[in-house]
């Protein structure tokens, strides 16, 4: 998503809130494209995704429903962020700082240092980038 296509995500619905009713108020501050009411059938709250056409005007429903009571609930309005199964797998990925190297070290040297330990994605040495 890029930040301005994103939706806003609207919690914290009462259970008689409908998209209908979410479309009015949100379309008071600009058009909106789609609004994607989320009913699970738990204890969790209903929430929805609002999108619309214009980054200004989404931008204003954030900082203007934010907090505002709809149906005797406070609800939140915020970016809408990626489902987490749609973000890239990073859990063997690791992360490892080597410091106090001598200066003739080079990027070279520490993916060679590292090489039998698995692939390498990108080594650093004094603003150097290694893309492997």
């Amino acid at each position: 998503f890029q930040h301005f296509g994103r939706p806003r995500y609207v919690g914290n619905l009462s259970r008689d809130v409908t998209e209908v009713l979410i479309l009015q108020l949100f379309s008071q501050i600009g058009p909106c494209k789609s609004c994607k009411m989320i009913t699970e059938h738990t204890s969790n709250d209903p929430y929805c995704f609002v999108e619309f056409y214009e980054h200004r005007d989404a931008a204003a429903a954030l900082a203007a429903m934010n907090g505002r009571k709809i149906l005797g609930k406070e609800v939140k309005v915020n970016w809408a962020t990626t489902p987490s199964s749609q973000k890239k797998d990073t859990s063997n990925h690791f992360h490892v700082f080597v410091g106090d190297l001598s200066p003739e070290i080079t990027t070279e040297d520490i993916k060679s240092a590292f090489a039998p330990f698995g692939k390498i994605s990108i080594a650093h040495k004094n603003g150097q980038d290694l893309e492997g």
